[in-house]
């Protein structure tokens, strides 16, 4: 696909979107799954525009191992393309990159303490105790 047919697709996608956000807010609130739904198809939208495939790979086999994770990644993409902040699509690099951060933040949360005993002079383990 050449630079133009991807634009035509990217208009008829955008005025499709500003169609259906249209008629939503014409017909108030309907059902109560409805806006959830909705917003889901949105969700996904976002994720598919701002992903590459190769980053949807690897964001899948997240899923399978740490779901929270996976969903934690894809709040993060949500926000950052909702916000504007998104230049171009994020490819498996970043999306490792994201995951490390979330890693490294969840192990500052966890607050481990660890002990770490001094030795002192005659403080042998084996000083013969049990010969």
């Amino acid at each position: 696909m050449d630079e133009a047919e991807l634009n035509a697709i990217r208009a008829a996608r955008m005025a499709e979107l500003r169609q259906n956000q249209g008629s939503g807010a014409t017909q108030g609130s309907g059902t109560a799954g409805s806006p959830g739904a909705g917003s889901n198809d949105q969700h996904e939208n976002l994720l598919a525009n701002a992903l590459t495939t190769e980053a949807k790979e690897r964001l899948s086999r997240v899923r399978m191992v740490k779901p929270h994770r996976a969903q934690a990644v894809e709040q993060y993409v949500v926000r950052l393309a909702t916000s504007g902040q998104l230049r171009r699509r994020l490819g498996e690099e970043e999306i490792v990159e994201i995951l490390d951060g979330l890693a490294r933040d969840e192990q500052k949360q966890s607050g481990k303490i660890v002990f770490s005993r001094q030795q002192k002079y005659g403080d042998d383990d084996d000083d013969g105790f049990f010969d």
